[in-house]
């Protein structure tokens, strides 16, 4: 009877020890699954770094392009302004061009004679001045 009992205490025995066997094994699986989640999570964030980085960079690069659209519009503008300051000008020649007296030459004035100017005298400065109209090269004075 004893030895029943002592059979049925080593077989309760070894039913304990195939049990902490399984946890065993369990506990290693546990682990290796604990090491590739820590893994995943690592690289879960380091994705969601790079993807930051680069919303950052889309944004920076969607502003500089807002900034370059309105230069453009700006310059755009000013190109419209300046063709219409170039188009009034040209008018306003085309005014005075038309106004202005027209000048005839005659056949029979020589070549040589003077012709009056057609500008206004009183910015011509009438003092002689005291340089030689054919010198080739001037040089300052020293004091």
């Amino acid at each position: 009877m004893d030895m029943k009992v002592k059979e049925e205490q080593i077989r309760e025995l070894e039913l304990k020890v195939q049990e902490l066997r399984k946890y065993k094994e369990n506990e290693k699986d546990t682990e290796v699954l604990m090491s590739a989640l820590s893994a995943m999570q690592d690289k879960t964030q380091h994705l969601e770094n790079s993807l930051s980085a680069e919303t950052r960079i889309k944004l920076d690069l969607f502003s500089a392009l807002g900034d370059a659209k309105r230069q453009l519009e700006i310059a755009q503008g000013q190109i419209l302004q300046k063709d219409q300051e170039i188009k009034d000008l040209k008018q306003k020649i085309a005014e005075v061009m038309a106004v202005m007296p027209s000048i005839t030459y005659s056949a029979a004035t020589s070549p040589l004679s003077p012709v009056s100017p057609h500008y206004s005298s009183k910015f011509v400065e009438t003092s002689p001045s005291g340089l030689d109209p054919n010198a080739s090269v001037y040089q300052p004075l020293k004091k």
